[in-house]
C-alpha cells in the first residue's frame, strides 16, 4: 500500500497539473509493455491532490464542479487510462459522503481523504449469486465486546493494491447489506495481486480476501435491508461514468499518437495520394475522424456529468429529485452505448496510420484498443440499450443497482 503524505493540490488547467500529467504519461507505455505498477505516478497523484478535488474548501479541497472533475479524469486517463482506473471508486465513495456531509461518519471519512487517503473497492464476488443483486457471500457478523468480524473473499477489486481503505460490501446476520471501512493494512486483510486481464492489466483489479478482520461499530457506515423500497439516485451512476471518462481519455492518446505515429512516416506507398504520410489527405481524413470520436467522447461524458450535478442539486436530506436522477441514470447509460459501438473500431483504426509498422511490440499501440474493450467489459451494453428503449417506450424504471 502507498502512503499518503501531505497534500498540496495542483488544480486542472494550471501549469503545474500540465506538468504533473506530462509526468504521469512518461513511461505509460512501456509500463503497460513491461507489466508493471505506476505506483509512484498513483502517489505523485494523491500528492498533487487528485483525490480531493470534489472536497469543498471548508473540508480541504477547492471545490470542483462534477463536470470539471470528470473533465479532469478524462486528462489523467490520457497520460495514463490506468492511474486513472485507480481512483475510480475512491471519487465514488467521497461523492457519498459529500451527499451526507452533514453526518459525524461522513465528516470523518471525509478529513482523512482531504489528508491523501485513497478508498479502493472490494464489492464483487465470483459464484451464482446474480451481479447487482446486493447480496453478498462475504459476511459481517457480530463479535465479542461490540465489535464485528467479517469474512469473505472478493474479486475486481480496482485499486485496491494502491487504496489506504477498503469499502467492503457484506451481508449481515439479519440479512441486510452492509457496506463496512476497513484499513487496507488491517490483520486479516489480503491484497492479492492476480488480475490477468489482457487491458487495463496493472489497475490493482485483484482478488482481496478477508479472515476474521475486526470491525469497530463506526466503520459499518451503512446496512441496508435487502427489501428497502428503491429511492431516487445517482449514487452509481458517477461510477459508471467514470469509466466512460477513462474511455474518452483512451481515444485522446489514440490522437496524440496517430499524430506522432503520421510525423514518424518517412515513406508511403509509389501508388499513395502524396510522397509524404502527413501529406496524403487520405491519412489527413482518418486523423480527422479519429480526433473527432475523441472530441466528441468528451464532450458527452461532459453532458452527462452535468445531468449528474443538476440531480445532486435537487437533493432534499440526500435524494435527488427522481425525474432528474432518471435523466441521469439514462445519460450515462446513452453515454455508454455510443461509446461501446465507437471506441474500439476508434482505437483499430489508428493501425491504419502506420500500416504493418503500427504492428510493432514497442510500439505497443495495442494497449489503446485493449485497454478500451477491458473498460467496457465492466457491465454488458445489450442490456444498457434495452433498458434505454424499454424506458422510452414504457417510461419503464431504471434498475435499482450499482450499474446505473
Amino acid at each position: 500500500m502507498t502512503q499518503a503524505s501531505a497534500v498540496e493540490v495542483r488544480l486542472p488547467g494550471t501549469d503545474a497539473f500540465t506538468t504533473l500529467l506530462a509526468d504521469v504519461a512518461v513511461g505509460a507505455k512501456d509500463r503497460d509493455l513491461n507489466d508493471e505498477n505506476p505506483f509512484d505516478q498513483v502517489t505523485a497523484l494523491k500528492r498533487a491532490g487528485f483525490g480531493v478535488l470534489r472536497l469543498p474548501p471548508e473540508l480541504g479541497g477547492p471545490g470542483l464542479t462534477v463536470r470539471e472533475l470528470f473533465s479532469a479524469v478524462i486528462d489523467v486517463a490520457r497520460a495514463d487510462p490506468i492511474v486513472a482506473h485507480i481512483f475510480r471508486t475512491h471519487f465514488w465513495f467521497v461523492e457519498e459522503r459529500l451527499r451526507t456531509v452533514s453526518e459525524p461518519a461522513s465528516q470523518r471519512w471525509l478529513a482523512e481523504a482531504a489528508a491523501g487517503k485513497i478508498f479502493g473497492n472490494a464489492f464483487s464476488e465470483k459464484g451464482p449469486l446474480a451481479v447487482g443483486s446486493l447480496v453478498f457471500n462475504t459476511r459481517l457478523l457480530p463479535a465479542d465486546g461490540g465489535l464485528f468480524r467479517l469474512n469473505g473473499e472478493k474479486y475486481y477489486s480496482t485499486g485496491t493494491l494502491f487504496s489506504d481503505y477498503l469499502t467492503v460490501a457484506a451481508t449481515t446476520d439479519h440479512d441486510s447489506v452492509a457496506s463496512v471501512i476497513v484499513p487496507t493494512d488491517r490483520t486479516g486483510v489480503s491484497v492479492v495481486d492476480d488480475w490477468d486481464g489482457f487491458g487495463q492489466r496493472r489497475t490493482g483489479t485483484g482478488t482481496t480476501v478477508f479472515e476474521n478482520v475486526v470491525v469497530t461499530p463506526e466503520e459499518i457506515l451503512v446496512d441496508t435491508p435487502y427489501d428497502a423500497p428503491p429511492t431516487p439516485t445517482v449514487q452509481y451512476t458517477s461510477l459508471q461514468l467514470y469509466i466512460h471518462a477513462v474511455v474518452a481519455g483512451v481515444l485522446a492518446s489514440v490522437v496524440d499518437d496517430g499524430v506522432a505515429l503520421l510525423r514518424s512516416r518517412a515513406r508511403s506507398f509509389s501508388h499513395a495520394l502524396a510522397e509524404s504520410p502527413v501529406d496524403d489527405p487520405l491519412y489527413q481524413k482518418l486523423l480527422g475522424e479519429l480526433a473527432s470520436t475523441a472530441s466528441i467522447a468528451r464532450a458527452a461524458v461532459l453532458d452527462a456529468a452535468e445531468a449528474i450535478a443538476a440531480a445532486n442539486d435537487s437533493a432534499v436530506n440526500g435524494i435527488p429529485d427522481a425525474e432528474l436522477a432518471t435523466a441521469a441514470q439514462l445519460r450515462a447509460a446513452e453515454v455508454k452505448v455510443h461509446l461501446d459501438a465507437v471506441a474500439p473500431e476508434a482505437a483499430t483504426r489508428l493501425l491504419e496510420l502506420g500500416g504493418a509498422s503500427a504492428a510493432s511490440r514497442a510500439r505497443n499501440l495495442d494497449r489503446h484498443w485493449r485497454n478500451i474493450r477491458t473498460i467496457t467489459l465492466h457491465n454488458p451494453v445489450a442490456h444498457k440499450a434495452r433498458v434505454i428503449g424499454e424506458h422510452l417506450l414504457h417510461h419503464t424504471p431504471i434498475p435499482a443497482n450499482t450499474y446505473f
